[in-house]
């Protein structure tokens, strides 16, 4: 992928999660506030820091495979030789490429059935279809760092 792309890519995930992470915790202690202060609080603040909550993490998602902090298991690694330790790690990268591919194509069926209903969130009043946005946007920047981490030069 082009540098300057994956610079824009990398930057724009993380001003995006470190935007929601610091929207959430803005509504959150204005809602608290709100509560036990003034003994009222807002309709629609739970909802927002719910979704904004879940579209942080199916963007971190991404970040973390980039990153390479993901979630694995690395038992296996303590028995295979140096040499064999590139070959499975491409192996297991391009594997999850594959799973998260697919897990974008099946969310953003999910997403279209929702645009279709023309459903609304019940608090906000937004369509219900923008939350649900997160899963293949999410497994979308997935596919392409999994890709990345399987085509790069292993250290």
């Amino acid at each position: 992928m082009n540098n300057k792309v994956n610079t824009f890519l990398n930057k724009t995930e993380e001003i995006f999660c470190g935007l929601a992470l610091l929207s959430t915790t803005i509504i959150l202690f204005a809602n608290v506030v709100l509560r036990y202060f003034f003994r009222s609080s807002t309709t629609w603040a739970e909802e927002l820091i719910r979704y904004l909550m879940v579209w942080t993490a199916f963007i971190g998602s991404s970040i973390c495979v980039r990153k390479g902090i993901h979630v694995g298991i690395d038992f296996f690694f303590q028995f295979i030789d140096e040499s064999k330790k590139v070959i499975v790690t491409r192996v297991v990268n391009s594997i999850c490429a594959v799973f998260s591919v697919l897990l974008t194509w099946y969310s953003w069926q999910i997403v279209s059935f929702n645009m279709s209903t023309g459903q609304v969130t019940p608090a906000l009043g937004i369509p219900m279809y923008i939350p649900y946005m997160a899963a293949p946007i999410g497994f979308g920047l997935m596919t392409i760092r999994f890709i990345q981490t399987t085509f790069r030069p292993l250290t």
